[in-house]
Order: structure tokens, then C-alpha cells, then sequence
């Protein structure tokens, strides 16, 4: 299929006319309402200091706790049909949500948060750096900047490791590729830094965007339902 991406979400079927539903793509909308006092994303979180591989909860909202029982929050099928998890557009210019899917750390210490975003025909995992404006995705052995992408807010996740293109039963799907494959988002540690990227199964392995490359990995971990 040609032509621009969706202005804002994922609509149902884009890349694929045989998918049944789309929910594995599904946008979450409408989305959470900000919490009464809002903050800015915090980058003195304790993950601030990369260290070694191992399964970590990251609750997204460390701002405020997701109200499970808010009419105002979907049930996404997306995520299992749990609530919480959407999905907000975003560009490099902002704003930013203020309860993003935390996903690493940068080399400098800037916190790196999970996105996706439209290319080639695929929807691709992305790592989004607020404090940079930037959002970057890998695909064909580079490292490409976006300019429009969504990122990944609210509900209730985990970090589990894996290795050799194997994902949990619970891992989130984040995107495909423009042949169906699903894409999950994983990251790994690598010069310095805790870097997301994509899972991609059939080829064994996670991909990050890093230094204008895609480098691939055989350990990661990957974001998965809680």
C-alpha cells in the first residue's frame, strides 16, 4: 500500500488488507485525561544509570497511578484487552506527555521513552528522546530520524528478558512489517547506554538505532504486559 501514513494513530488495516481486525495495531483513544498536578518527565528515575540485563517493572506513570476503575481510560485490545496503554501522536516539537512509557537512558544521561512510527510501509518500535526533540527508528542497517510518530503512555509494564528473537507470551506488540510480521519493542545495553529498539523475530534477533546504524543484538529485553 502507497502513500502517507495515517495523520495520527494506526487505522485498523493499513498495512495489510487480509488482517481481520487490526487490534494488534489498534490506537487507544480516547485517551486518559492529565492528572490534576502535572510534572515534566523526570529524569532523576532510579533507572537513570544503565546496569546489567534483568527483568525491571516500569509502571509508565510516574506521575500519577492509573485509575483502573476511570470510564475515561480503554479498554484497548491492543494490550489484552486490560486497561490503560494508548498511544499519542507526537513530533519532534512537542509537547510531550507527561506519562510516557519510560524505555533507557541515553550515554549523556537523557531518558529515552518507547515509541513507533510509520516508515517504508511498516510501523516500526522507536526510541523518542523529549529532551533531544528527536525520535528515532532502524530499518535497512540505518538509524532514521522521525519527525512524526507516536509514543507509548500509561498502564502497567514490565521488562523481560530474551534472547535469540524469542518474546514472552505477554510481550506488547508494537508494530509490523509490511509483510505481517509482528514487531515488539526490546532494548539492550550498548556503549554505555540502555537503547529500545525493535524484536524481530524471524531474523533472531533485536535491532537499535544507535550512531546512525541499525545494530543488531542477540540478548535483550523485551516490554511486556505486567
Amino acid at each position: 500500500m502507497t502513500g502517507p501514513p495515517p495523520p495520527i494513530g494506526f487505522i485498523h488495516d493499513y498495512l495489510r488488507s487480509d488482517q481481520p481486525t487490526g487490534y494488534e495495531l489498534s490506537y487507544g483513544f480516547p485517551m486518559p485525561p492529565p492528572p490534576t498536578a502535572q510534572s515534566q518527565p523526570d529524569d532523576s528515575d532510579s533507572d537513570k544509570t544503565p546496569t546489567a540485563l534483568s527483568s525491571t517493572s516500569s509502571s509508565s506513570g510516574d506521575d500519577y497511578e492509573l485509575d483502573r476503575s476511570s470510564a475515561t481510560v480503554e479498554k484497548n485490545p491492543f494490550f489484552g484487552g486490560l486497561v490503560g496503554g494508548c498511544w499519542q501522536h507526537c513530533t519532534i516539537d512537542g509537547p510531550f506527555p507527561t506519562n510516557m512509557v519510560r524505555a533507557g537512558i541515553d550515554a549523556d544521561g537523557a531518558v529515552i521513552f518507547a515509541g513507533r512510527a510509520f516508515h517504508e510501509g511498516e510501523m516500526i518500535p522507536a526510541k523518542v528522546i523529549p529532551s533531544k526533540n528527536v525520535a528515532f527508528i532502524c530499518y535497512g542497517g540505518e538509524e532514521i530520524l522521525k519527525e512524526d510518530f507516536e509514543v507509548l503512555r500509561s498502564g502497567d509494564f514490565v521488562w523481560e528478558f530474551a534472547s535469540n528473537g524469542v518474546v514472552p507470551e505477554n510481550a506488547v506488540k508494537i508494530g509490523a512489517t509490511v509483510d505481517g510480521e509482528p514487531l515488539y519493542m526490546g532494548r539492550a545495553l550498548h556503549c554505555g547506554t540502555q537503547t529500545p529498539g525493535k524484536v524481530h523475530s524471524s531474523h533472531g534477533c533485536l535491532y537499535i538505532p544507535f550512531d546512525g546504524a541499525e545494530v543488531s543484538t542477540a540478548e535483550y529485553e523485551v516490554l511486556c504486559l505486567k
